[in-house]
């Protein structure tokens, strides 16, 4: 395994701009992830909502029923290609201090890869 798409998830949770932030909640719970990709019309990421944003505005006595994801996303996600190499998508975490990185390919999302998937990969770099 030596590069992001051999090890990313493909099955990415999307939300748009209005999907409220209970409602990434629930996704985040149902799915067992961590992030949420906010994406446009044409399934381009614009913005990335994972479990910090999330505590950012609850802990700011935001109502989750109302906030939402285009207003708390980090936007303009710093995102890499399939062929990036495992060792800088986790240079790339580090720089920008995030844990997860949407992967996309010509413009459009076809994954994301996580602090975890990098881990897990990383233990088997020697071997391969």
């Amino acid at each position: 395994m030596r590069n992001v798409g051999e090890v990313m998830s493909t099955g990415v949770l999307t939300v748009t701009g209005d999907a409220t932030l209970s409602h990434v909640a629930r996704e985040l719970r149902h799915r067992n992830v961590g992030s949420a990709i906010v994406v446009d019309g044409d399934e381009h990421p614009i913005g990335i909502i994972s479990e910090r944003e999330l505590v950012d505005a609850v802990a700011g006595s935001r109502n989750p029923d109302v906030g939402t994801a285009q207003l708390w996303m980090r936007a303009d996600p710093v995102t890499i290609q399939p062929q990036t190499s495992i060792v800088q998508a986790t240079e790339t975490m580090r720089e920008h201090g995030v844990r997860h990185l949407p992967v996309s390919e010509d413009g459009r999302l076809v994954g994301v890869v996580s602090v975890r998937d990098l881990l897990a990969a990383s233990m088997y770099l020697d071997r391969d």
